[in-house]
């Protein structure tokens, strides 16, 4: 009879195996065996347990150790010793170095553009001999156009990016250019509406909207090809696409029968040139090697299935421009023609500050790479019986990205502080100086920025754990505090004070993207296995 029992349990093991592999819980095993109809009245008889739930907990104790043992024989086991952990501090030191560097190398383009200011007063869509109507045409041009890329750039991250780390690189090059594809026909439809718009609504002159149109066309283009360079890990390309638009453009700054519109848009489209042919050229020599899965995909479904990543993207990239916007606004700023009209001093401080925010960023490209490692490693070597220090581990991690990024911060605002008030700082470099105002304005956008990043910081991770719809209610609302309070603080003081929604927007994303990940951790032994 024990004998029967037994391969009796022996055969149903393997059956549940074959079945659904490794349990989340013993209620799914409990299911499984209702499925395959075993009744607990049967269960003594045949299985020599009092019930089906017993016979289920036992079942799932073996299934789950099954799995535990299996990895632990995978793993190579050694006693850490001193030596091991010094290797320990200098890889994980040199991860950081490479991936800070990594990720801030997209400033060596920045550094170019600077440099093409500072010398020549032109970069690939600044001038600095426009006048305020000009500069209103081509700031509302780029915000237009960052804002409705972001989306795309969004779902690029996170769809090829799956795909690129299998090595996947023949679904990678069609997924990378149906995306680049239907982001430009959408891009160039909505601004297409919108003139149209203008024409129902006449909010600015229609030489002026087109104007504006074309420059968000190409800007929103420019940003949407970089999205797949930062996916394959070859950023430098954003610095050789820059270089090769401003070879083309410098030589004719000073010919007075060139107009310096079409000479950013010959820059533009350079610049989207050099990365579309770069991308060619790169998909070419990959379908050499890798794996080829030949898996067909919906185009459709690619959009629908990243919806809230989409509109993530598109609320985040807003969120950085609502202040702008609404300083812009102002009546102290605004022509009385124009709802919304570029203020010099404004956007230098908001320039300046995200010279803080572009170096941070380094240090979130590093969290997001440990991250990533982390999550691939632990997702075959965690055992369900092991949440507990799953959980231990994951928090370790993020408060060493959160105390990292402290701690960086403080060199980074050295560097901007440097930049305020420094010998070879900015008033060395340009003939009008810095003001106070543009100074009170930096330091309100360093502080909310430093925010965005820590709450960007919380999204990546709430983002890998499925939360990703928890994160755009979060974003939306976090857009919701900018413009109000923005709007009130600065209707009931300065205009410069709009900079103040931000930072309130910034606080709210980070401490509701924290609660929610306070509250993920603690139910980590669900969120890990959904």
């Amino acid at each position: 009879m024990v004998a029967d029992c037994k391969e009796s349990n022996a055969l149903l093991l393997r059956k549940i195996k074959a079945k659904i592999g490794d349990p989340v819980s013993v209620d799914v095993v409990v299911a499984i065996l209702e499925s395959i109809g075993i009744k607990s009245e049967n269960v003594p008889e045949d299985f020599g347990f009092p019930d089906s739930r017993a016979l289920a907990s036992d079942l799932f104790q073996k299934l789950t150790t099954t799995q535990e043992t299996s990895i632990k024989k995978t793993k190579k086991v050694y006693e850490v010793t001193s030596i091991e952990k010094t290797k320990k501090v200098f890889s994980d030191a040199y991860l950081f170095i490479k991936q800070y560097v990594y990720g801030t190398s997209y400033l060596l383009a920045f550094a170019l553009q600077l440099t093409s200011i500072i010398l020549y007063g032109f970069s690939i869509y600044v001038y600095t001999g426009f006048n305020q109507l000009q500069s209103t045409i081509v700031v509302l041009g780029i915000i237009i156009g960052m804002v409705i890329s972001g989306g795309f750039i969004q779902v690029i991250g996170n769809q090829i990016s799956k795909h690129f780390y299998l090595k996947d690189f023949l679904l990678v090059e069609k997924m990378t250019y149906s995306l680049l594809k239907k982001g430009g026909i959408s891009i160039f439809c909505f601004l297409l509406g919108l003139v149209l718009l203008n024409l129902i609504i006449p909010l600015y002159p229609f030489k002026t909207m087109l104007l504006i149109a074309c420059y968000a066309f190409w800007v929103g283009l420019l940003f949407l090809v970089f999205a797949p360079l930062h996916v394959i890990n070859r950023k430098k390309v954003i610095f050789l696409a820059t270089f090769n638009a401003s070879i083309v453009c410098l030589p004719f700054i000073n010919n007075t029968s060139v107009n310096i519109y079409l000479l950013h848009f010959i820059g533009l489209f350079v610049a989207v040139s050099t990365v579309l042919i770069f991308l060619i050229v790169y998909f070419r020599k990959k379908r050499a090697t890798g794996v080829s899965s030949n898996v067909s995909f919906q185009k459709g479904a690619v959009i629908y299935n990243n919806l809230y990543a989409f509109f993530y993207g598109v609320f985040l990239n807003f969120f950085f421009f609502i202040d702008r916007i609404i300083a812009w606004s102002s009546n102290e700023t605004s022509n009385f023609f124009l709802p919304i009209y570029y203020e010099k001093n404004y956007e230098i401080g908001m320039d300046l500050s995200i010279i803080f925010l572009l170096l941070l960023a380094g240090i979130l490209e590093y969290s997001n790479t440990s991250l990533f490692n982390f999550l691939n490693f632990e997702k075959y070597n965690t055992c369900i019986l092991d949440m507990t220090v799953y959980r231990k581990k994951t928090l370790s991690l993020y408060l060493k990205s959160l105390i990292l990024m402290l701690l960086s911060s403080i060199p980074i605002y050295s560097i901007v502080l440097y930049i305020f008030y420094g010998k070879w700082g900015y008033n060395y470099f340009f003939s009008e100086p810095l003001t106070s105002t543009s100074i009170k304005i930096a330091n309100i956008g360093i502080l909310g920025y430093f925010f965005l990043c820590w709450g960007i910081l919380n999204s990546s991770y709430l983002i890998s754990l499925k939360k990703q719809k928890e994160v755009l209610k979060i974003i939306l609302f976090a857009c919701l505090v900018n413009i109000v309070s923005g709007f009130i603080i600065s209707r009931l003081f300065s205009y410069s004070d709009s900079s103040y929604g931000m930072l309130l927007g910034s606080v709210v994303f980070t401490y509701f993207t924290l609660k929610e990940n306070i509250h993920v951790y603690k139910n980590i032994d669900y969120y890990a296995t959904i």
